[in-house]
């Protein structure tokens, strides 16, 4: 009875292990971010828009000092 049970057992996890993931990539195909994510043109445009986005810093002014 064990020398069965045990790849019973495996099977039904590697079984459960294919259906949760098959149900993951379904769920994610209906996403959005995969279109996004997965084209460099919209990669590229977004960085750039969030560059863009960010305050310009002024380099700060380097000043006579000790040492």
């Amino acid at each position: 009875m064990r020398n069965v049970l045990k790849p019973l057992v495996i099977f039904g996890a590697v079984f459960i292990f294919i259906l949760s993931y098959s149900a993951t990539v379904v769920s994610a195909e209906e996403s959005g971010c995969v279109s996004c994510h997965t084209s460099m043109k919209k990669l590229l445009q977004i960085t750039r828009d969030i560059e863009a986005s960010k305050p310009k810093v002024e380099k700060p002014t380097e000043s006579k000092g000790e040492g």
